[in-house]
């Protein structure tokens, strides 16, 4: 007994001195592991999602070229297999692109306003409403029946040659719906963190791959009808461990959430979008992060979505309807923009009704709709019934607001004010647009479908710096880096900038 009880200090001094070793090498591991992160090296190359880090359309470090054709000042360009109007997005040493690929040959695109005029002129002829209907779907829609089993791809090019690293097949099977002949299977622009690539075909489902092409998962949603089989177009954005997807149609429109690192879903709510008409919607949610409101020591972040006659913005770690807003009487494809403080809603026509333009305040809650008869009101700064684009979604950029319809009329806003600065047709009469405008250096690019590119100056009055053709059609929005604009055609995929 006397031996044991002499041997126990011994024994908890040694107890004491590992325990104390153990926890110095905790610390150290954990300090170590905060100097890796501390470290790690801001990406080569970061436009990670439609419209770049912010949803903005602009690169805040560095210029672009203003100067090019198909084969000048092109450091490479590169075949596309399939059809998609995703825009490229590009992280490091890698871009990435989604396409579709059918057995046949797909219903051709073709630039220009598709508006009423063909059935107008169907129904003069006399025939009746049925005939009518037949006629403009048989010319403008792709149905199911015709496109046979789609390849859902997606391809990740080398930034710095062209060449491709891996190609990945999604998914392959007959589509839901149809599509609208200018719209494709593949219209909805990849996203990643860094980490992972998140693809998103819209009837199909969400897929994440590692950055060197492994699938690590799929989440599924009910496919949905679309408005006259138009297709679906909405991007799916990430922020803060989180993929976000809307998907409106003319059955059960819905936001969801799901972890970045799992695909499992963390919320998924209905979306309540009272219409007296369709309710389908193409425009890609939108993070929207806010200085902490007074009292309060937080940011507040936001998702928000433009849908038919609403916008709405949810609480991303819930989904909780933080505030809605009434008004946007056109139709949901442009995406919103936030810039100095404030955030730009918009819904297009093509005509020159239905094409509202909202400035909201942050902070909001509850219902902020505008009565009738006001401009504004406690949380909408300004608004402006013409000021919205068709197709495009507006650009932001050294206090102005720049607005190119797709009939080519270009319109610039004060953007605090929403008061109009100038009107122009962009590069002269007979160019149509569907790429939304960017901006660098001082500098505004318009990217009409022809796949000409017009310079202008970023300022008070229309001053066209230059015009610059691939001589492809061209609906995609493209991926900044400094000296280069990575810009996808019908066919090809650009890297524009040789230096």
């Amino acid at each position: 007994m006397s031996s044991l009880l002499s041997n126990q200090p011994l024994s908890l001094c040694y107890v004491a001195r590992m325990r104390r070793q153990t926890l110095l090498a905790l610390l150290a591991s954990l300090l170590s592991a905060a100097l890796v992160i501390a470290s790690a090296p801001e990406p080569s190359v970061a436009w990670p999602q439609f419209r770049g880090p912010s949803g903005a359309g602009v690169l805040t470090e560095g210029t672009l070229p203003t100067a090019w054709t198909a084969r000048d000042n092109i450091a490479w360009s590169a075949n596309v297999q399939g059809r998609g109007w995703s825009s490229p997005v590009a992280w490091n040493d890698t871009v990435f692109v989604t396409s579709a690929i059918s057995p046949g040959a797909f219903k051709a695109p073709s630039t220009g306003i598709f508006g009423n005029d063909f059935a107008a002129e169907l129904s003069k002829q006399g025939l009746s409403d049925d005939e009518v209907a037949r006629r403009v779907i048989s010319r403008d829609v792709e149905l199911t029946n015709e496109s046979g089993d789609i390849r859902y791809m997606v391809y990740a090019f080398d930034s710095a040659t062209g060449k491709i690293k891996w190609e990945r097949e999604a998914h392959t099977g007959a589509p839901f719906g149809g599509r609208h002949r200018k719209n494709t299977y593949a219209s909805e622009t990849p996203a990643t963190d860094g980490e992972r690539l998140y693809v998103y075909f819209g009837n199909v489902g969400l897929f994440a791959y590692s950055l060197d092409g492994k699938l690590l998962w799929t989440a599924k949603f009910d496919p949905q009808p679309m408005y006259l089989d138009f297709g679906t177009a909405a991007s799916p954005v990430v922020s803060d461990g989180r993929v976000f997807i809307v998907h409106d149609n003319d059955g059960k429109s819905f936001a969801a959430a799901v972890d970045a690192r799992t695909g499992r879903q963390l919320w998924k709510v209905d979306r309540d979008l009272p219409s007296n008409g369709p309710t389908s919607g193409w425009s890609t949610p939108f993070i929207w992060a806010t200085n902490a409101p007074r009292g309060t020591d937080k940011r507040r972040t936001e998702l928000v979505v433009i849908g038919r006659a609403h916008a709405v913005s949810y609480a991303p770690d819930s989904g909780k309807e933080l505030w809605r807003m009434r008004g946007l009487t056109g139709q949901s494809t442009p995406s919103p923009v936030a810039a100095d403080g404030l955030l730009y809603l918009a819904t297009g026509s093509q005509g020159e009704s239905n094409r509202p333009v909202f400035a909201v305040r942050p902070g909001a809650s509850g219902d902020i709709s505008l009565a009738k008869g006001e401009e504004h009101n406690q949380f909408v700064a300004w608004s402006h019934p013409r000021a919205s684009a068709y197709t495009s979604s507006p650009l932001v950029y050294r206090g102005r607001m720049y607005v190119v319809n797709d009939n080519g009329i270009l319109t610039v806003f004060d953007a605090k004010t929403g008061k109009e600065i100038y009107k122009a047709r962009a590069g002269g009469s007979g160019n149509t647009f569907s790429a939304s405008p960017w901006a660098a250096d001082g500098k505004v690019y318009l990217l009409s479908e022809d796949g000409d590119t017009f310079v202008i100056e970023a300022g008070d009055k229309y001053v066209e710096l230059s015009k610059n053709s691939v001589g492809e059609m061209s609906l995609a929005s493209p991926a900044l880096a400094a000296g280069t604009i990575f810009l996808r055609t019908q066919t090809r995929l650009y890297r524009i900038g040789r230096n």
